[in-house]
C-alpha cells in the first residue's frame, strides 16, 4: 500500500511539474488541466492548488482562485504565496479589506518580501489611505531598490499630495529603472507643470509621446503646456491630436 501511495504522490508531483512547465509558456489552459490531473491524484498538493490558483487568476476566474488558494491554505497555513496570491484575487474582485488582511497574514510568515509590500501598498492606496500606502512602498524599495512600479506608485502619492519635489524624484527614478516607461515621463510632465516649468514639462510629454505615439493624454498636456507659454497654433495642434486618438475623450473628465 506504501508503495502504491508513493507512486501516486509522484504521478501528481510529475503533472504538476508539467503543469508549471505549460504556465511558464503561458499555454493556460493546458496548464489548468495539467494541475487538475495533479490535484485528482494527490488532493493534498498544496503546491499543485496554488499554482491551479494562479492560472485561474490569469485567466480572469477570481471565485474559483479563491477556493483553490483556501484549500492550499487548509494544507498548508504557512504558505505565505498563497496569502498573498489569494489577497491579489480579492483585490481584483474589489474586496480590499480582505485582500489587506491576507497580505498582512503574508506578512506575518515572511515580513521581508518587497513583493507582497508592494501589493498591500497598492490596496492602500485604493482604499484612500495614502499614507500606510507610503509606507508600504518605501518598505519594498527598501528591499528592492530598483523595482520602477513601486517608485511611480509613490510618486503618484506624493503628486496627489501636492509634495511636487518628491514626486519628481520618484517618477525620475522610475525613469532611471525603466527608460521606456511612458506614463512615468508623462506623469513627471504633470508635476513640471504645476510647477510651471513649462519646458520641462514638454520635454517630457515628448518623450511620452516618442514612447508611446497613442498617447493621448500627454498630447493634451503637451498642449496646455504650449497654450501656457502662448504657443497656441503648437497647443491647438496638440489638443487636435488628442481627439484624433481619443474623440471622446472621458479621461478628461476623469482627470480635470
Amino acid at each position: 500500500m506504501a508503495a502504491a501511495a508513493d507512486d501516486v504522490a509522484e504521478s501528481s508531483q510529475a503533472w504538476f511539474e508539467k503543469g508549471l512547465k505549460l504556465d511558464q509558456r503561458k499555454q493556460y489552459t493546458k496548464a489548468l488541466s495539467a494541475y487538475d490531473i495533479s490535484v485528482e491524484l494527490n488532493p493534498e498538493n498544496s503546491a499543485a492548488l496554488n499554482n491551479r490558483g494562479l492560472v485561474q487568476q490569469r485567466l480572469g476566474r477570481y471565485a474559483a482562485s479563491l477556493e483553490d488558494f483556501t484549500r492550499a491554505l487548509k494544507i498548508r497555513p504557512d504558505l505565505a504565496t498563497a496569502y498573498d496570491n489569494r489577497g491579489l484575487s480579492y483585490k481584483y474582485l474589489g474586496k480590499f479589506d480582505l485582500a489587506i488582511a491576507d497580505f498582512t497574514k503574508a506578512l506575518e510568515l515572511t515580513p521581508d518580501d518587497a513583493g507582497i509590500l508592494y501589493h498591500r501598498a497598492n490596496v492602500w492606496g485604493e482604499l484612500k489611505e495614502t499614507n500606510k500606502a507610503l509606507a508600504d512602498y518605501t518598505a519594498a524599495l527598501q528591499l528592492a531598490p530598483e523595482n520602477a512600479d513601486c517608485y511611480y506608485n509613490r510618486g503618484i502619492i506624493y503628486f496627489n499630495k501636492n509634495r511636487l519635489d518628491d514626486a519628481i524624484s520618484d517618477f525620475t527614478r522610475a525613469i532611471h529603472h525603466s527608460p521606456k516607461f511612458a506614463w512615468a515621463f508623462h506623469n513627471r510632465g504633470l508635476s513640471w507643470f504645476q510647477k510651471e516649468e513649462m519646458d520641462r514639462a514638454i520635454a517630457d510629454f515628448s518623450r511620452a509621446i516618442e514612447l508611446q505615439p497613442d498617447f493621448a493624454e500627454a498630447y493634451y498636456n503637451r498642449g496646455l503646456a504650449h497654450a501656457d507659454k502662448g504657443e497656441f497654433d503648437q497647443g491647438i495642434a496638440d489638443y487636435t491630436r488628442a481627439i484624433e486618438i481619443s474623440p471622446r475623450a472621458e479621461w478628461i473628465k476623469k482627470r480635470f
